[in-house]
């Protein structure tokens, strides 16, 4: 057998030399830096926008009763909405013990009707539980949802996330009338920028990513959850949330609430508990707890690329929020013995 000359032997070194290059750039993007999550957000990512209806009220909009169907790389979803177009079966009308409000990630964004947290607390730990959690909400609208269609919970389960603070900030500054107006400007404005993109096709996501790169428009993973741990104004979060709530205590003096972060792709921060405790420790009326999320949930418990919390993410929730339910109601037993 004739053995390959030296020049034959450089040249499959050469044509070999960049597969493991380029191999060695894209595991590099994709897990030591925030571009793919950035890239599926902005450009990849389907959502559930056509199965969203406006509303006259103040929360601005919710979802068509019935099934809705989302499908994206990490997930596969179809939702329930009841009649008042919220994530729940038919037994709207039913009492309920428990009501959680929050944005997507409490609605339960990328996972099955019976693996939110909400639906947990009711078949694993036995309290009847009302979904009221819509993508998008703030603190001001889900408190408005609360007060048209869960009322009457003892408990009530408040998930913020940091973006909520521009709109909290927005709502005490402006009237509910003017309020309204802007959140369905903006997001008319975002659903039909939403279709603009999807109508591109795989353009969208490969301009995208041309001035991503160009612009370098992305950091290493550690820089990215640094940065948004310095640059959010956590005290002021704070004091927007307490004002708000402050001024729905007709609504919720007598409740109990528990109140607890989820952000984005795992960024919770350990500020959160203590900044919150010490605005809400000020308004004298309010019951509640705050949990720590930064302890309780870690990456595992997101999607990798899709930001919200998966079914391992929303199992640790329902567990720590019933395990704050019972330790009230022990409490009360002691007392009422």
């Amino acid at each position: 057998m004739k053995r390959p000359t030296m020049k034959r032997i450089i040249f499959r070194a050469i044509t070999l030399i960049p597969l493991p290059i380029i191999l060695a750039v894209v595991s590099y993007f994709l897990f030591f830096t925030n571009l793919p999550q950035l890239l599926y957000g902005q450009s990849i990512r389907n959502l559930n926008l056509d199965c969203l209806e406006f509303s006259s009220a103040s929360y601005v909009y919710k979802m068509k009763p019935g099934k809705c169907r989302v499908k994206n790389i990490e997930y596969d979803m179809t939702f329930t909405t009841d009649a008042n177009g919220f994530r729940n079966d038919i037994r709207i009308n039913e009492a309920h013990d428990v009501a959680v409000i929050g944005d997507s990630h409490a609605h339960g964004f990328g996972v099955a009707d019976n693996q939110t947290f909400s639906s947990l607390l009711e078949s694993i730990h036995h309290f009847k539980t009302v979904n009221l959690a819509m993508g998008s909400y703030a603190t001001m609208r889900e408190l408005e949802v609360l007060n048209e269609y869960g009322k009457d919970a003892k408990y009530v389960a408040v998930q913020y996330c940091p973006n909520d603070f521009a709109e909290n900030d927005e709502s005490l500054r402006l009237s509910k009338e003017e309020f309204r107006s802007r959140a369905e400007q903006n997001w008319r404005s975002l659903v039909r920028s939403y279709h603009e993109g999807k109508e591109l096709g795989l353009r969208k996501p490969l301009r995208d990513l041309a001035f991503m790169l160009r612009q370098h428009s992305y950091s290493s993973k550690s820089n990215w959850k640094r940065w948004a741990e310095e640059r959010r104004k956590i005290e002021q979060e704070a004091v927007a949330f307490a004002r708000i709530l402050d001024r729905y205590r007709p609504l919720l003096e007598g409740k109990r609430l528990i109140i607890f972060e989820v952000a984005g792709s795992g960024i919770n921060s350990p500020r959160f508990k203590p900044a919150f405790e010490v605005e809400l420790g000020k308004l004298g009326w309010l019951n509640y707890r705050v949990l720590n999320t930064s302890s309780l949930l870690d990456r595992h418990d997101y999607f990798f690329l899709d930001d919200h919390i998966n079914p391992s993410g929303h199992a640790k929730l329902a567990e720590a929020i019933a395990r704050e339910i019972r330790s009230w109601e022990g409490q009360k037993a002691l007392i009422n013995n």
